[in-house]
């Protein structure tokens, strides 16, 4: 099944781009998004999510057909804490149809696992791209407390445990991961199928040796073979503060094989030698949502300001209390080519203003899936398809 892509009833919103231009400058210009005041951050999201709402009923004619049978108007986002009220598909619904409010052909498909089983799939146009690329700009405040002033252009080196993005093949995680690109000089170690350990681990030495500021970046469970190899080879490094250590990805596919990451980051400071268990921080992200969230250096997961994350009861989908665990739900009006107005498949919560870091706004915590299926996520899907030398 296709949605289909038609004009559609003019909204009473008329959408000049303002909104959508303004959102671009916060994404690509401001490199601390979290210092404005909470207040101001919800602001800007009720502005941005009214439109992208509007563009997507006027686009995309199931989300208008999936709105109106809820009974929902843009009228009904008038008021400070009406975007509760926004329709949002439950990520399945990305396994079963072609959600696009752009033509197909304007876009690149990108799907959650790399194996067989069902796939979400989820069409993106490049300016949603760009914008997914811009929410994990190095030069982001979140990331400077990694590296400091340090030129990654000049000192930099990236080591990509993942594949190429010509041989990512449209795999979710393993495109996110490419996007390390954007930080230096990147080699990808995953090649025909197989994660080269011994590769990363000579490649590691060298950069370290030439006094390179070095970033490893990967799914936990590649992170977790990199530091079984080095433990069983007896290999040990002294990194100091110049390694950063990134993972993005699933932890566990059940709870016999979940990776712990207070146990990973441990692992990773003594394997690598780092000065701090703040040189290791995880991103999260799924292949339905179109932005990424960072973590501190308190190891907490930050929502740029423009994400309006929901947690809602799983038994009637109201809204729960600040920190309470509950079913996760978003809210993100960067991408145009689909509506990424999410109802996800993870329990977890969320606070506002209650980082140690300082920053304002919205973390998160994400607990644990639903048991609906044996998807297990591209980071998991991936691991299954690749060796190690």
């Amino acid at each position: 099944m296709t949605t289909d892509i038609d004009a559609g009833p003019r909204s009473s919103i008329a959408l000049t781009g303002t909104e959508f231009a303004e959102l671009d400058r916060l994404i690509f210009e401001d490199d601390d998004w979290w210092a404005m005041p909470s207040a101001d951050q919800a602001a800007l999201r009720h502005r941005f999510i009214t439109a992208a709402v509007a563009h997507h009923l006027e686009h995309n004619a199931d989300y208008r057909t999936f709105a109106e049978s809820s009974g929902f108007t843009l009228a009904d986002l008038g008021a400070p804490g009406s975007l509760v009220r926004v329709p949002q598909f439950p990520t399945r619904m990305f396994k079963r149809v072609e959600v696009r409010s752009v033509p197909a052909a304007d876009c690149d498909v990108f799907k959650s696992s790399g194996t067989s089983g069902t796939q979400s799939m989820v069409w993106r146009d490049e300016p949603s791209l760009e914008r997914l690329a811009g929410s994990l700009r190095p030069e982001s405040d979140i990331w400077r407390t990694l590296y400091g002033d340090i030129d990654l252009d000049d000192d930099g080196q990236m080591v990509h445990l993942g594949p190429n993005r010509r041989e990512a093949d449209g795999v979710w995680i393993s495109y996110i991961m490419t996007l390390v690109e954007m930080f230096a000089a990147t080699r990808s170690y995953v090649a025909d199928g197989v994660l080269r350990l011994r590769d990363v681990v000579r490649d590691l030495e060298s950069a370290l040796a030439d006094g390179k500021f070095v970033c490893v970046a990967g799914p936990p469970v590649f992170m977790a073979e990199l530091l079984r190899h080095m433990s069983d080879n007896s290999i040990k490094l002294s990194a100091g503060d110049r390694m950063a250590v990134i993972t993005g990805g699933g932890w566990k596919k059940n709870e016999s094989t979940k990776l712990d990451p207070d146990r990973l980051r441990s692992l990773a400071m003594d394997t690598f030698g780092l000065a701090s268990a703040q040189q290791v921080r995880d991103v999260f992200n799924q292949v339905e949502l179109n932005t990424a969230f960072i973590e501190c250096e308190h190891h907490r997961k930050h929502v740029p300001p423009w994400v309006e994350v929901i947690v809602r009861d799983p038994r009637d989908l109201s809204p729960v209390p600040a920190g309470q665990v509950g079913l996760m739900s978003y809210l993100d009006p960067t991408a145009r080519s689909y509506p990424c107005f999410l109802l996800a498949e993870d329990f977890g919560s969320a606070e506002t203003d209650n980082c140690p870091c300082g920053r304002g706004g919205t973390t998160v915590h994400i607990d644990r899936r639903m048991r609906t299926s044996s998807h297990h996520g591209c980071a998991l899907r991936l691991a299954e398809t690749v060796r190690t030398d």
